[in-house]
């Protein structure tokens, strides 16, 4: 009888076993797909950014003709503007 009863503990320990390892194995399966669904989105992202990356505007120009020649432009733009109106 003992003999019996040790055979079923072990046989249901083993059905446990299989259940648990199907279970996880499943679950492995799941987060593979996730990460791949990720990698694969990470990777349209990385296209897009490569897409719509422009250069940076350029530097400005340095003056060398310093505050009169400003003060030209600001009196030009100022005709210009009373002779709109």
């Amino acid at each position: 009888m003992p003999l019996v009863a040790g055979t079923v503990i072990v046989v249901a320990l083993i059905a446990v076993a299989i259940v648990l390892s199907l279970r996880a194995l499943g679950e492995i399966r799941q987060l593979r797909r996730e990460l791949d669904e990720t990698q694969r989105q990470l990777n349209e992202l990385k296209a897009a950014t490569d897409l719509m990356a422009t250069p940076p505007p350029p530097l400005p120009r340095t003056r060398s003709s310093g505050l009169e020649d400003l003060r030209q432009q600001l009196r030009a733009a100022h005709r210009e503007e009373g002779s709109e109106e």
